[in-house]
């Protein structure tokens, strides 16, 4: 078995051993080493990793190029060539180390580039990867029990209605936040993993679940960007309702479709609900567009409803980075990797607003 395997099963053996690190705030940078090789799992909060060769002069280009965020769950291993330099994004994040012998070694270290250096790679990340987690923490702060409603996405049950038969195998659900669609397809007996970012509204989907009997495990802090520990042709479907258009830079983009393509079996499918204009109008959020669509840009702040349990009220929010497409310009950045188009629907949702719905397909040999 693999250290990354051993690790993310988190199997005991003879000739392995296992130890914690508390990255304590997200100031100090940590090294994690071992001379034959290890590997790192976080265990709590969310990390930034940079995995680099011990060969390679460390420059500020070189972490630039090896910087990913890890969240709960998502593990990386280092051959006896590498090391891994490690900060908490998140206070308190705690990492479980594995390796072959006793040496895996992680202390606090200054170096050049300087810990300055590695904190401004992680903040250029903010708006992605912490934007999401603050906006859910800050609705459930002011009263809120959801984000959004607790029922499924109209979008969803359209494409249900339509075409019934995708919906069968083993289904991903990409930036599930707090699992409407995951806990409906749930209820129908359908088999779901459901992936986020924001630990904060994964934990509000696991409540609801086991509020509703429904298993909880597949509720699961992942990065869809990279979505790491799905196996290549492991799903029937993958699902992208809202959180494509949430990612703006075009590696982004590229690297998520990408992957997406790599899990999904020959023959699967993917459906992807994307925001084609007018960001904002016809949201349930955001009920007098007309007023604040000069202020929708992304850094500002404006006034979001929320439900609380007395009603609705009104809240300071960040706007965060969104991308428009047109079904026609994404149907052909989604196709130049490999996908083709089954079907493509206008959808005008109080989730999305004015969106394009398609239907994807991966070829089946």
């Amino acid at each position: 078995m693999s250290l990354y395997q051993a690790i993310l099963d988190e199997a005991p053996s003879e000739d392995l051993h296992f130890t914690s690190i508390n990255l304590t705030d997200r100031k100090t940078v940590w090294q994690l080493d071992g001379s034959a090789g290890f590997a790192a799992k976080v265990t709590r909060g969310r990390g930034a990793i940079f995995v680099c060769e011990k060969a390679t002069a460390l420059t500020l280009e070189a972490l630039q190029a090896s910087f990913a965020p890890f969240g709960v769950g998502e593990a990386v291993e280092c051959d006896a060539s590498q090391y891994i330099l490690a900060i908490g994004i998140l206070d308190d994040t705690e990492l479980m180390l594995l390796g072959r012998d006793a040496d895996v070694t992680a202390s606090p270290v200054e170096f050049s580039p300087t810990s300055d250096d590695i904190r401004s790679i992680v903040g250029t990340n903010s708006d992605y990867y912490y934007g999401y987690e603050d906006r859910y923490r800050t609705v459930y702060e002011e009263g809120a029990r959801l984000w959004e409603s607790a029922e499924p996405n109209a979008s969803l049950l359209q494409m249900i209605r339509e075409r019934p038969d995708v919906f069968s195998g083993r289904i991903i659900d990409l930036g599930c936040g707090e699992g409407r669609d995951s806990l409906y397809l749930l209820s129908q007996g359908h088999d779901v993993v459901s992936v986020d970012v924001s630990h904060t509204a994964l934990d509000r989907a696991r409540e609801l679940a086991a509020a509703a009997n429904l298993d909880a495990s597949g509720f699961v802090e992942r990065d869809i960007i990279y979505l790491r520990g799905f196996e290549d042709n492991s799903f029937d479907l993958a699902m992208n309702m809202g959180c494509l258009h949430m990612l703006v830079e075009e590696e982004q983009r590229a690297r998520h479709i990408s992957r997406v393509f790599d899990i999904l079996r020959p023959g699967g499918h993917f459906i992807v609900d994307h925001c084609s204009g007018e960001w904002g109008k016809g949201f349930f959020s955001i009920p007098d567009y007309a007023e604040v669509a000069p202020d929708l840009v992304p850094g500002r702040v404006i006034p979001r409803r929320i439900r609380v349990a007395d009603g609705e009220k009104n809240i300071g929010l960040e706007v965060l980075p969104y991308s428009e497409r047109s079904g026609d310009a994404l149907a052909e950045e989604i196709g130049r990797h490999g996908f083709s188009v089954v079907s493509s629907t206008h959808t005008n949702t109080e989730a999305f607003g004015s969106s394009t719905m398609l239907l994807f397909q991966k070829p089946a040999s």
